[in-house]
């Protein structure tokens, strides 16, 4: 694979952004949640929904992109809201560039909510490859059959000893 460049999510992204989130899930039931999740990304002002994107060098189009943000009512924690990559090394590079830029903004934990189906197993490896962990599931939440899985990252803590 050549490098993958590694970059913030630009207004003139958003063609081929849309084509790439249809690429990915074009004839799932999520297609038109992660269009919606996407056109929030696009809108540049909501620190719940930033994006990055990731393109192999002299790529013509996108190869990757993930949106994730600050969870509105939570002290420090973040939520991935979708990851998008045909490539599964493309889908670790940009979910380990989330994790990192969570950790140096501080970010206690970093959780993500992912239905227990085919167009998400790619990216379950993909959490668990970049120390995210299942920590919460509801069966049959998503449909009958599709367990709904809460996969959460935590920094590590430093302890401070006693005085």
């Amino acid at each position: 694979m050549h490098p993958l460049v590694i970059r913030p999510l630009a207004p003139e992204d958003a063609d081929a952004a849309h084509a790439l989130v249809h690429d990915c899930f074009r004839g799932t039931p999520y297609l038109s949640r992660m269009h919606e999740v996407l056109n929030s990304a696009l809108r540049f002002g909501d620190p719940e929904y930033l994006c990055m994107v990731g393109e192999l060098e002299n790529a013509s189009a996108l190869d990757g992109l993930a949106i994730f943000g600050s969870v509105v009512g939570a002290q420090r924690a973040a939520k991935v809201h979708v990851v998008a990559a045909l490539d599964a090394r493309v889908q670790l590079a940009l979910l380990e560039a989330v994790r990192e830029s969570c950790e140096r903004s501080g970010e206690r934990l970093v959780i993500c909510e992912l239905p227990r189906d085919t167009p998400f197993d790619t990216a379950s490896v993909a959490l668990a490859a970049t120390g995210f962990h299942e920590e919460g599931r509801v069966e049959d939440f998503v449909r009958d059959g599709v367990a709904l899985r809460l996969m959460v990252w935590r920094a590590v803590s430093v302890g401070v000893g006693p005085c």
